[in-house]
């Protein structure tokens, strides 16, 4: 398990997570009070779960989601996670352990072809780290790679978005010329060098862990986009599907995230109860 392949989607410990998978869920839902809303809109077989990122390193809803998911529906899932989580001692195996791998195309058609349901976020670290007052803001980052994976695969997306989890931290700035300065896009594929307010530190630079305030947080699934039934293996590189199609997608969660803020009772709901 310490030595496990980071691409090796067989990694995965079915025992592992189905041994771990309650107490995941069980702390979201004590921590954050997670709501999950939507798990009956998945399709079946594989597909591209589409998901915001929040949170910084610390993404727990995420887990808590996976959790839910994984004891709804009893399958097992590949995630698509940032090179530096995969490489890192301990953390990295036991990733490979509950069904992460490297985030490559080509881990994910094999993932695929197994029937499995592969998780992504293409905002990435830009997206996970974007400043407190944009953290209603859905930024996939113009990246198409997803949606080139999706049309040559023929899977159905599914979006699910997350909100919550962004207030557990404040992201006072994003820090973009300070990643330029240090270079971090070389070494750690990171655009944003963030400064922010978390514990247990009080005032945090870059993109380190932290402990997130006990917010509540909502994770809905949407209606799965269509993609065998739109468009062809060959369109995977049509610059005019690409953009018609992420325009969709990240509108899509854009209006859902819109909504489910106009439900929340403001900022850091439920701290203000306590």
């Amino acid at each position: 398990m310490l030595f496990a392949d980071p691409d090796d989607i067989d990694a995965v410990n079915p025992t592992l997570i189905a041994a771990v998978a309650p107490w995941a869920d069980r702390l979201c839902r004590l921590w954050f009070r997670l709501e999950v809303e939507g798990l009956e809109q998945l399709p079946s077989g594989p597909a591209l779960v589409v998901g915001n990122h929040n949170a910084g390193t610390m993404f727990l809803e995420a887990v808590g989601f996976g959790a839910r998911a994984h004891r709804a529906t009893g399958e097992l899932w590949c995630g698509l996670a940032h090179d530096a989580l995969m490489a890192a001692p301990v953390v990295g195996p036991l990733l490979a352990a509950v069904g992460a791998v490297r985030a490559r195309h080509e881990a994910a058609h094999r993932a695929f072809e197994q029937g499995r349901k592969v998780l992504v976020f293409p905002g990435g670290n830009a997206e996970a780290f974007r400043s407190f007052r944009r953290r209603h803001e859905v930024d996939l980052q113009g990246r198409r790679g997803f949606l080139r994976l999706a049309i040559r695969a023929q899977v159905p997306v599914s979006p699910v978005v997350f909100i919550g989890g962004h207030e557990g931290l404040v992201i006072l700035r994003e820090g973009r010329r300070l990643a330029k300065a240090l270079r971090a896009d070389r070494w750690l594929r990171s655009e944003v060098w963030p400064v922010m307010l978390a514990l247990p530190w009080g005032v945090a630079v870059g993109p380190v862990p932290h402990l997130p305030l006990p917010v509540d947080c909502t994770a809905r699934v949407l209606p799965p986009i269509d993609i065998a039934g739109r468009y062809t293996a060959e369109q995977a590189d049509d610059p005019a599907v690409l953009e018609a199609l992420y325009q969709e997608v990240e509108g899509a969660m854009q209006a859902a995230l819109d909504a489910m803020a106009a439900e929340r009772k403001g900022a850091f709901a439920r701290l203000r109860r306590r």
